[in-house]
């Protein structure tokens, strides 16, 4: 007899049948129903791990359901490590109110594949051809056949790309036009982007914070899903403190270990997957002032015992602030901060001093 399925994974932008709905895509969602929202865009943020992209997949999912295309919704889900302007721009071309056929520069062509007058062409000079242009024309259709525009990007960032997507992207805010953008990405990248000169829209849309999943949902998934009485699924529910990728690690070795093996017999194996596949990557993304601070928070949690180990003091509330937004520490009563991560303090002891 097979064995049962683990409902619990390790899978990127996943969150399988252990899911736990919060509720986050819903901000996004009831705004949208409406039909003039009052936001256009959604920055989704959180720490690596938080299950930023499985909020957004929720979303895409549910603007592909039949009833949302019916409504004339499509979405486009395109990717920041290439140019999202000239994907858009293929995908819109090959829908059928824009003609079915794919519009691409043979000057780009050429470019990409060494070719000198390259021979795929738009059917016009490849002189006059630009993006921007196209998409103008591609939307304008859109528009006029009653189509609803959502535009996804997940783990975006400052490149030279992005920044050309959204400097077009913000005159369709400007002129009304039914085309709407979420991104996810972690808080520093968006503020990033968010600074740049001609960008004001980015910087002052409005966020949707992925933040730790609730202990209740997570102490009733851990008893449905792996058989444990309430105090066993209590205990398992502490270890995770609500970060989304270790409920699923432990939820994981958990479902998998032998009869014989405790709690206790799981936690090298919690801690080496969550160092290796987790914090090794946020403690890479910090800066050289966080990381500073983050060593001090190893042994000092009150404001005045921080300021009192700090080079330079005045920087204190900006690291802070920084740590906060990016979901690294929180502020558990006045004047004093912890690690929101489980067992990131260890990490942080053991690997980075």
């Amino acid at each position: 007899m097979n064995k049962a399925q683990n409902p619990f994974t390790h899978t990127y932008g996943s969150a399988g049948q252990a899911y736990i709905n919060m509720g986050w895509e819903r901000k996004a969602i009831d705004n949208f129903s409406y039909d003039i929202p009052s936001e256009y865009v959604y920055k989704i943020t959180g720490v690596r791990g938080s299950g930023k992209t499985v909020v957004l997949s929720d979303i895409i999912r549910y603007y592909r359901e039949k009833e949302q295309v019916d409504k004339g919704w499509i979405v486009y889900d395109l990717s920041s490590a290439r140019d999202p302007l000239h994907t858009l721009v293929a995908y819109l071309a090959d829908e059928k109110f824009a003609g079915g056929g794919k519009r691409l520069s043979g000057i780009n062509i050429g470019a990409s594949m060494g070719v000198v007058n390259g021979s795929i062409s738009t059917g016009k000079s490849d002189k006059y051809y630009d993006d921007e242009v196209e998409l103008d024309k591609l939307i304008d259709k859109a528009v006029a056949k009653g189509k609803r525009i959502l535009i996804c990007i997940d783990d975006i960032a400052k490149t030279d790309a992005v920044v050309a997507f959204c400097s077009v992207y913000a005159k369709y805010i400007r002129a009304g036009k039914p085309v709407y953008f979420i991104c996810t990405g972690l808080f520093s990248n968006m503020e990033s982007l968010g600074r740049v000169r001609n960008l004001t829209f980015f910087r002052r849309a409005d966020y949707i914070e992925v933040t730790a999943l609730s202990d209740v949902s997570i102490t009733a998934k851990y008893r449905k899903l792996l058989n444990v009485d309430m105090e066993e699924a209590r205990r398992l529910a502490k270890l995770t403190k609500g970060y989304a990728y270790a409920y699923q690690v432990l939820g994981s070795l958990y479902f998998n270990k032998e009869k014989s093996y405790a709690l206790a017999d799981l936690i090298d194996d919690y801690d080496e997957i969550l160092f290796s596949q987790s914090y090794e990557k946020i403690w890479e993304e910090l800066t050289e002032g966080e990381r500073n601070l983050v060593k001090i928070l190893i042994d000092y949690k009150k404001r005045e015992d921080i300021l009192a180990h700090m080079e330079k003091p005045k920087n204190y509330s900006e690291y802070r602030s920084s740590l906060i937004k990016g979901g690294i520490v929180m502020e558990v009563r006045r004047g004093e901060v912890d690690f929101c991560l489980p067992h990131f303090e260890e990490y942080v002891r053991y690997f980075c001093l």
